[in-house]
């Protein structure tokens, strides 16, 4: 990979987020990881990318149950920025949430490349990167 990638964690748990970052520098150190704790910060960073023209993340995890603005909230906001962006950005939510429901309804949602379930092993970074970056890693 020639560029720095970009990867935006969006989670209000703390430890979770260092364990992420650490994971995804494991297996690629070419990879930028910047993380915010609620949606509504990940809206202004998105935000900001849009108005410095500064690059997006090209990959966003997105947790669902957070303070403030949760995943669904996050996800209704960046569709009003979506004209906007001009590169793709691939969003996955990464829930512990097995319901039924709050699969359903991220699978309506055009937004949305995938759901994953937490934990995230090393494995399933390495298939998401392997799909969007088309490189082995």
């Amino acid at each position: 990979m020639h560029k720095k990638s970009n990867i935006l964690l969006v989670d209000d748990d703390e430890l979770y987020l260092f364990l992420m970052e650490k994971t995804i520098h494991q297996i690629s150190n070419t990879l930028k990881v910047s993380s915010v704790t609620d949606g509504e910060r990940a809206i202004e960073y998105i935000a900001q990318c849009t108005n410095e023209m500064t690059p997006l993340p090209e990959v966003i995890f997105l947790d669902i149950n957070m303070p403030f603005l949760d995943g669904w909230g996050f996800l209704a906001e960046f569709k009003k920025l979506n004209p906007l962006i001009s590169n793709k950005v691939n969003i996955y939510i990464v829930s512990s949430s097995m319901r039924e429901s709050d699969k359903k309804r991220a699978a309506n949602l055009e937004e949305l490349t995938g759901y994953v379930i937490k934990p995230v092993d090393k494995s399933q970074l390495i298939e998401i990167f392997k799909t969007i970056y088309h490189e082995n890693w």
